[in-house]
């Protein structure tokens, strides 16, 4: 929806949603109000429109619900995706152990040196779906690493070690392109656009049914504008799971800095 609402607390992004529902609700209680009085309804008019709530309910429950489907995917994605880049990492770090003092002290420094580049520029960085080339460089430099000490020693350990280094840092490139390809996964327009329209005929419908009865009109729009505003808020919460206040953090990164 709106890009200044991720930088908000969490209470503030919830506000915004409710504030949001409740603006569509007074424009369709403005705009049936306009049209009663240049189109009176007829005797049949209340039945119609009650029929017609329920009916445009149920598609607008189903539109926000593969929306918020689709994010919570997303969400879970990024986690997992994080998880296992860690994990990889671990590994790495494992392997390491067993080079010559040399190599092991050159393959955790970049290593440190990459969980540092990822966590105070590259997590950033993420929230506009952008990423760090630094980052990118040191996997190559351990990729290169790797493929080095395999290929010049002839001890049979050596290379099963530098095999499995080559292989988790390939772990690691997996799961970093899977973290930076969730950062770029936003909301379409058209479908904000979708679920919004939708909810600005379900505020239309309710004001027409509850025309002329203030306490029931006054009830139906604020509880409308609750219910659907706090389901936009849990679809925009997730929307942008590497932006703002409710992000997923890099605390598997960080245990292993802390760590080495």
């Amino acid at each position: 929806m709106f890009d200044f609402m991720y930088d908000l607390p969490e209470w503030a992004m919830f506000a915004v949603c409710v504030l949001l529902v409740g603006c569509l609700s007074a424009a369709g209680l403005i705009f049936m109000g306009v049209l009663r009085r240049l189109w009176p309804p007829g005797a049949l008019g209340p039945n119609m429109v009650n029929t017609m709530l329920s009916g445009i309910l149920l598609p607008t429950g189903i539109v926000i619900a593969f929306v918020a489907s689709d994010i919570w995917q997303q969400d879970a994605k990024g986690r997992t995706a994080v998880e296992q880049e860690a994990t990889a990492v671990a590994d790495t770090l494992r392997v390491a152990k067993f080079l010559p003092a040399n190599l092991r002290e050159q393959v955790t420094g970049v290593l440190d040196d990459y969980i540092r580049e990822v966590i105070e520029v590259e997590w950033p960085l993420m929230g506009d779906g952008r990423s760090s080339q630094i980052a990118e460089d040191q996997l190559e430099t351990l990729m290169v690493t790797s493929v080095r000490i395999e290929a010049g020693t002839d001890q049979l350990d050596l290379q099963r070690a530098a095999e499995a280094l080559r292989r988790y840092t390939t772990d690691i490139e997996n799961a970093r392109n899977q973290r930076l390809l969730v950062s770029h996964g936003r909301v379409l327009p058209t479908k904000w656009a979708a679920v919004l329209v939708l909810l600005f005929v379900a505020a239309c419908v309710l004001s027409e049914l509850h025309m002329g009865h203030r306490r029931p009109l006054a009830l139906s729009l604020a509880l409308f504008s609750l219910g659907f505003g706090a389901t936009l808020y849990l679809i925009a919460s997730f929307d942008r799971p590497f932006t703002g206040t409710t992000i997923i953090e890099p605390t598997s990164l960080s245990v292993l800095l802390v760590r080495g």
